[in-house]
C-alpha cells in the first residue's frame, strides 16, 4: 500500500477519534453542570419552602399569643420532637441561609 494513503488514513482516523472524544467529554461535562444546576434549584426551592413554613409558624404563634399569652412555639416544637423523633436543626432559617450561601 502507498505510504501516503496509509498516512492519510492514520491522520483521518486520529482526527475522527479526537473529535468523538472531545464531543463525548463536552457532553459529559455539560450533563454534570446541568445536574448540579437542577440540584441547586431544588435546594433553593426547599429553603424557600422552609422559610415560608417558619413564617406560617410565627403567624400561628402570634395569633395564639393574642392578648399576651404564651405562644407555645417551643413547647410545640418539643412535643413534635418527642412524638415524631425528628429534629429541627435551624440551619436553613432565613438568617442562617444567607450566611451559608
Amino acid at each position: 500500500m502507498d505510504p501516503q494513503i496509509i498516512s492519510a488514513l492514520i491522520i483521518g482516523t486520529s482526527t475522527i477519534l479526537a473529535t468523538v472524544l472531545g464531543a463525548g467529554t463536552a457532553w459529559l461535562i455539560g450533563r454534570k453542570v446541568s445536574q448540579r444546576q437542577k440540584l441547586q434549584e431544588d435546594l433553593d426551592r426547599a429553603v424557600r419552602d422552609i422559610h415560608f413554613l417558619l413564617a406560617v409558624e410565627e403567624a400561628h404563634c402570634a395569633r395564639n399569643k393574642g392578648g399576651g399569652n404564651e405562644s407555645f412555639k417551643l413547647r410545640t416544637r418539643g412535643a413534635v420532637r418527642e412524638t415524631s423523633g425528628t429534629e429541627f436543626s435551624g440551619r436553613f432559617t432565613p438568617g442562617n441561609w444567607k450566611g451559608i450561601k
